[in-house]
């Protein structure tokens, strides 16, 4: 590539269009877990049930709302239901050479959205029917917004930093997060002005933050009327842990956070990569601006103490472009030394590297193989074995994560899934869907109770997979 051919919105263009290539390779993957879930119990059912039904976390409503619009043109069709997933995630990518832009530099920017683009994590949520990557674009979008809001007293500005905050929180509660550490970023913009526009960008940060939780309340009014508070604040997931075991959780939940946030790269250049992002930490923004590191890690850290319960790793999604413009910073500091070529951070470079980082991920099938959100790739072949089989008064038993894809192949191949939940006085004949490489093996599933042998037959091995087993079993 010739270096001189790419400019700054050439390579922008190029590296979005990466994304979007590595993004389609894995948008027909099979269904996981909790997408499946999402659609069979809120995306599957009427709109009134989206807004008005919380029984698992999984409804991120406001992204539900979109599934259902989107799955709609193309019924049982796992692309259409994962496509505002899909644009949110290819957004992400432009939107975080923005941020790197108006923050720190072009370069930073544009190596920041090059890595971005093969990201494994993020290619992985841009193609699962979930409302994380939405999450991630709002929060990108509000740091451009909360940039101008420094020197802005328009209205309509803080306005437009109410309602997107009201939007990511009804997508997902954990909006919170991203949301908080913008208000703190504009706080400490505060903190840096004097007199009475200090007082006013204070003010006004405030209000905004609490204008978006109250709207975002009012959209969440038909599941607090149906399911109380507690549906969306306290759940069985964000209940705290006892100190100890918080304590314990936090080193091994930062090596699975970092291991997720630089695959595809392998282990070996995982050391490095953490230690360019350390270097990039120290300012990814100019000296006139707050820290979004120091905003970022008094919110995270000050929630973090106060629910001690280590999330998801997923839940730090919206940090994974900070994390990439950090890299992306430490690669500039340590190119900008005498002897690294200009070339080394030039457009073209940053286009090369989205290339590789896309390239890394696609050969690998580093998304395919994650086991994030409940993968189960042979979903679809058990279900149209169990078709030709299944007659009234059978019982499929399959747990989680199983139990979601087929849920949802079920439907889409016209089964009955009431056949997942027969019940046992009513079983005349089992079918069991196990995992061995998860320790789901025929013995686990005796020693757990799934199946009595008292009850039940020698079971007959009717497929194997890498990931399933499928037995038969008559009653006795």
């Amino acid at each position: 590539m010739n270096v001189r051919s790419v400019d700054e919105r050439t390579a922008i263009l190029l590296i979005t269009a990466i994304a979007v290539i590595a993004r389609l390779a894995v948008l027909w993957q099979p269904m996981r877990y909790d997408e499946s879930v999402t659609w069979a119990y809120f995306v599957g059912r009427p709109w009134s049930t989206i807004v008005s039904s919380y029984q698992f976390p999984n409804n991120h409503v406001f992204f539900s709302l979109l599934a259902k619009l989107t799955a709609a043109v193309a019924p049982f069709q796992p692309w259409a239901l994962r496509l505002p997933a899909f644009l949110a995630g290819v957004a992400v990518v432009p939107l975080t050479w923005a941020v790197g832009r108006r923050f720190a530099t072009p370069a930073i920017g544009l190596i920041g959205a090059a890595l971005a683009a093969g990201s494994t994590t993020l290619v992985l949520y841009s193609t699962n029917a979930r409302g994380y990557t939405l999450v991630v674009a709002l929060f990108l979008v509000l740091l451009l917004l909360a940039d101008r809001l420094r020197t802005s007293q328009r209205l309509s500005h803080w306005a437009m930093l109410a309602v997107l905050g009201a939007v990511g929180l009804y997508t997902i509660p954990v909006m919170l997060y991203p949301l908080g550490i913008v208000v703190i970023w504009l706080l400490l913009a505060a903190r840096q002005a004097s007199g009475a526009v200090r007082r006013g960008l204070a003010v006004r940060a405030v209000a905004a933050a609490l204008s978006a939780g109250a709207l975002a309340l009012l959209l969440y009014l038909p599941i607090i009327r149906n399911a109380g508070l507690g549906a969306l604040a306290g759940n069985k997931f964000v209940e705290p842990s006892p100190w100890p075991m918080f304590i314990a959780d936090i080193p091994r939940h930062l090596v699975d956070t970092l291991l997720t946030w630089t695959s595809p790269f392998s282990w070996w250049a995982v050391p490095l990569l953490l230690l360019l992002g350390v270097v990039g930490l120290h300012r990814i923004e100019p000296a006139s601006r707050p820290s979004l590191v120091l905003a970022s890690a008094l919110w995270c850290g000050g929630l973090l103490v106060a629910t001690h319960r280590a999330p998801f790793v997923r839940v730090w999604l919206f940090l994974l472009p900070l994390f990439h413009l950090a890299v992306a910073r430490g690669i500039v500091r340590v190119a900008s030394t005498p002897r690294v070529p200009r070339a080394f951070i030039s457009p073209a470079a940053a286009t090369a590297l989205a290339v590789l980082v896309a390239t890394l991920t696609m050969l690998g099938d580093t998304v395919r193989r994650s086991g994030d959100t409940g993968s189960f790739r042979s979903a679809r072949e058990v279900t149209e074995r169990l078709k030709r089989a299944l007659r009234p008064g059978d019982r499929v038993l399959a747990p989680i994560p199983t139990n979601g894809p087929l849920l949802y192949y079920f439907s889409a191949q016209g089964l009955d899934t009431a056949l997942l939940n027969t019940p046992p006085e009513s079983t005349r004949r089992a079918f069991l869907v196990l995992d061995p490489a998860r320790g789901r093996t025929l013995d686990w599933a005796v020693s757990v109770g799934m199946i009595d042998p008292a009850l039940y037959a020698t079971p007959t091995l009717l497929l194997r997979r890498a990931d399933v087993e499928l037995w038969s079993s008559d009653r006795r």
